[in-house]
């Protein structure tokens, strides 16, 4: 019994050994290493470091955020949770007052 379980295992180990993957060929090495980009129009969830006011804000101000989810595309991760986002106010429009 002890040597039909000594075969078993060998066997077995033998067996693991020849079923190694093959490298990654080249042209999967080079779509791994490709530019990713975000398609234009894609909303990007972030929140806003600090708060912005029509009173206080002037054009060309800086405004800062931070991404709220990881953005994910083609099962990879382009932007990780947590990153910080700089833009630029391009126009500001002053609160009207509601009448009646």
């Amino acid at each position: 019994m002890r040597i039909l379980l000594c075969i078993l295992l060998i066997s077995s180990f033998s067996w693991a050994q020849e079923a190694k993957p093959a490298p990654p060929s080249a042209e999967e090495t080079s779509a791994k290493s490709a530019t990713l980009t975000i398609p234009a129009g894609t909303r990007v969830p972030v929140s806003l470091r600090q708060p912005i006011s029509t009173k206080t804000a002037r054009e060309g101000d800086a405004v800062y955020a931070n991404t709220s989810f990881p953005f994910v595309l083609n099962e990879r991760v382009l932007v990780p949770a947590g990153t910080y986002v700089q833009g630029r106010i391009s126009s500001v429009k002053r609160g009207g007052r509601i009448h009646g």
